[in-house]
Order: C-alpha cells, then structure tokens, then sequence
C-alpha cells in the first residue's frame, strides 16, 4: 500500500499567524517543527494502518519548509518549488493520498490562514462553476490518476468545506478557528494521536474508496482583487477575460487546466499592486 501525503502548513496544529507561516518571519522555524511533527504523525499511522511506501510532498509556500532531518525516516520527502503537479507532485501510482495541514478556501469562512493558492491577489478560485479551494483542486488532480484522497488534517471550517467533497473522509481537527488568525487550539499530543488514528483507517479503507474524478473539459475561473491582475492574465495563450476582475482558462481534462490555472496566477499577480492587490 502507496501513501502520498500532501503538506501545507495552515492547519498544521498551533499555527495562526503569518509571523509563524512564512520564511524570514520571526516565528518560521515554530511553523517547520509544527508541520513536521504532524507530518510524522500521518507517517506513523500510514504504517500502523498498513502502508509500505509513504512520500511525502512539501507543499507550502517555499515548499522547503518540513524538516528532513526530524521526518519519520521511513518516508521519502519531495521539496523545491519546480514540480510540474505542484502540490500534488509524484501523486502518481499511489493508492491513498493524505492531506495534511491544509486549510479553508479563500474569503468563505474564517478558516485559519485561508486562501486559495495565492494570499491577497484574489477573490476566489471557480472549477467548474464551483467555488474551490486547494483541497478541491488537489483531489481533482489526485483522482485523474485513479487515487483518492482518504485523509485530511486541518481546522474545523477546513473539515467542513472538504466533507462536501469528499463525505467519507477521515478527518483530525488540530484546531478550532476564531479568526483567519486566531484559534482554540489543541494540544500537540491530542492532534498528533487524533492525525495517527485517522491516518491508520484511511489506509485500511483506502481499497474501497473513490477518487473524484472530473469529466470532460475543465474551466477555472479566478476573481482577481485588481483588474490589472486579471488583464495581464488573460494574456496568457488560451485564458479569455470575463468582466473587469476575472480570468479564466479551459483545458481538455484537468491537468490541462491546472497548468493554465498556474499560468494565469503567475502572471495575473505580476499586474497586482502591492498596496492595493
């Protein structure tokens, strides 16, 4: 049994600041020993529920933040930024995928630290004519390989969100959201045990579990902040403009359209001001 394990750090436990998320913040290296704690938690349980092979993907920010010389060294670890499935790099040939420490969409809920890949350059992500998040996106990736997402670890508004989704999933609640950056929070000893056992039941009922898979042609949409962001986007070979703050971009299946969702953010944010958005 393969077990990929996608990492962010949002709904890591304890964390919810932006001093504590990002490089060259005062609190940073607080946020590398939260993710790997939880991390080795999900390796953990991976294992007690039967796996063989754990990867682990690095998927925040940098995504150079776990550290490699604490994770469980029975799991391999993917770092750097140059991976052409992003978040889901090397999800291929897996059985289960775990999603750990993720988060809320951007701007529904008070989720701690919710966004949806980018921070203040956007609105909102449409798939489909849906309102997603990272997890919705992922899970799409994920299932056009035939793998599905049975695990996730992440605030209570983050489990709420992707339950829509993804009914069946084990779920840890490492903390309760206030704010986008406040929580109640819970002890490291209770989220790490609560992230093992859902670790170790997603892996045994990982063979009867259902990817989601998407159909036909897949459209994102992006709702800009700026509409500077969103001309410059519709720059890019195949994205149209519609209306002043949205881009949007089709490809034949969702790997297509993940690569133009990539291009209209790298772009799109080029034409954001940084006051303003």
């Amino acid at each position: 049994m393969n077990v990929y394990i996608s990492a962010d750090a949002e709904g890591a436990t304890a964390l919810v600041s932006s001093a504590e998320l990002y490089p060259g913040e005062p609190e940073y290296e607080f946020c590398r020993e939260m993710m790997t704690a939880d991390v080795n938690a999900a390796i953990g349980g991976a294992f007690d529920g039967g796996a063989t092979e754990v990867l682990v993907n690095d998927s925040h920010w940098t995504q150079r933040n776990l550290l490699p010389q604490a994770l469980d060294p029975r799991a391999e670890l993917i770092r750097g930024q140059a991976k052409p499935l992003g978040m889901m790099e090397g999800v291929e040939g897996m059985d289960c995928a775990f999603f750990v420490g993720y988060h809320a969409r951007v701007g529904e809920s008070d989720g701690v630290g919710n966004e949806t890949i980018l921070g203040r350059e956007l609105y909102a992500i449409r798939m489909n004519g849906e309102t997603v998040g990272e997890a919705e996106i992922n899970a799409a990736v994920a299932g056009h390989f035939g793998v599905p997402v049975t695990m996730a670890s992440g605030d209570d508004l983050f489990e709420r969100e992707i339950r829509k989704t993804i009914p069946e999933i084990e779920f840890a609640v490492t903390k309760y959201a206030i704010d986008r950056w406040a929580a109640r929070c819970l002890s490291p000893d209770v989220t790490h045990a609560a992230i093992a056992r859902a670790a170790k039941a997603a892996v045994r009922k990982a063979p009867r579990a259902r990817p989601v898979v998407l159909e036909g042609p897949v459209t994102f949409e992006v709702d800009f902040v700026s509409s500077s962001a969103a001309n410059t986007a519709s720059w890019v070979p195949g994205a149209t403009r519609k209306g002043g703050r949205r881009a949007a971009f089709t490809g034949a299946g969702i790997l297509e359209a993940r690569r133009g969702l990539s291009a209209l953010l790298t772009i799109g944010r080029t034409g954001s001001d940084r006051i303003y958005g």
